[in-house]
């Protein structure tokens, strides 16, 4: 017998295959009923395990804040020491958003209107007058608000202070017990509170608490000073070491609104830095005004008492 080839064609098929029909649209909703009460009678599948606590611990951050913002913006016409303490202030606040210069002739209003459009809740805004005066109005969006007199400005710049704490780090707010004691000090700090303390959990902010921001009321000033938290060692304890900026605030107004309404606090014992200028000016005047009085009153003296007698050394050098 003749031997096969090796790789044999297989044989086809003498029955062609059945073409299958399309299902009807009956058809299909009693499938997908059928699948969905298969779904459901499946059991469910087993939550995963928590991963097992290292020897080190899991560093977990969790946010619950309410979104806050502050946007920290200044007036045209400061001068570079006013802007580096605005730079300052912002590097501060985790939390903070910068604007570009705010136009003084438009309202105060407006600035309210500008941190709505930027989300933030809070605004600090420094107002600069005559290249010379500096004023800070602190304001939430919905009130109250706190106008200021910035005095004694000392940027870190100017400072030369050893202090230094990591960037982004949120601060320990400490304030004296002048606070507590009348109703506007009470506001005042709850304001101050709300404005410098960065939110837990922030996206910006990092989980230290390495410095101080230190708020004492002290001759009708609020006194700022910013000092790191240095880490005991061997020799030494803990202790604070200044970093800046340094600055002082005078009390002027207290307003029920963001940037109006209703006074709360006015200041009576504040004296306008114009009208301190005036008074220096005003005495020396009079002290002109008097020299020029006695060299007149002199002219006069000699007039009517006539010429002056015979100096008998007038001619010793003829």
């Amino acid at each position: 017998p003749s031997a096969q080839p090796r790789h044999a064609p297989a044989m086809e098929d003498a029955s062609p295959r059945k073409k299958r029909k399309p299902k009807t649209g009956a058809q299909q909703k009693r499938a997908r009923k059928k699948a969905a009460a298969a779904a459901a009678a499946a059991p469910e599948p087993a939550a995963p395990e928590p991963p097992a606590k290292s020897g080190l611990g899991l560093v977990i951050r969790k946010t619950t804040h309410v979104k806050k913002k502050v946007l920290v913006l200044c007036s045209r016409g400061v001068t570079s020491t006013f802007r580096d303490l605005a730079e300052n202030v912002l590097k501060l606040l985790p939390h903070g958003y910068k604007d570009p210069k705010f136009n003084k002739r438009e309202p105060l209003t407006a600035i309210t209107e500008i941190a709505q459009l930027a989300g933030c809740r809070y605004v600090l805004y420094f107002e600069a007058r005559k290249r010379q005066d500096l004023y800070l109005w602190a304001a939430g969006t919905a009130g109250p608000s706190a106008k200021f007199l910035v005095q004694q400005i000392k940027p870190m710049e100017a400072l030369w202070l050893t202090g230094n704490c990591l960037l982004g780090s949120r601060p320990l707010l400490s304030f004296d017990g002048s606070f507590d004691q009348s109703p506007h000090m009470r506001l005042l700090k709850q304001l101050l509170c709300t404005i410098f303390q960065a939110p837990k959990g922030h996206p910006r902010s990092k989980p230290f608490h390495d410095h101080v921001l230190a708020f004492a009321f002290c001759q009708g000033r609020v006194v700022l000073r910013h000092y790191q938290v240095v880490p005991p060692t061997k020799t030494s304890e803990d202790g604070l070491v200044e970093i800046g900026p340094r600055l002082a605030l005078v009390p002027i107004k207290f307003f029920g609104g963001a940037f109006g309404g209703a006074t709360l606090y006015d200041n009576g014992a504040f004296i306008s830095p114009n009208v301190a200028r005036s008074e220096v000016k005003r005495k020396r005047k009079g002290d002109a005004i008097g020299h020029v009085a006695q060299k007149q009153r002199r002219r006069d003296k000699v007039a009517t008492k006539g010429a002056l007698p015979d100096d008998p050394l007038d001619d010793v050098f003829d």
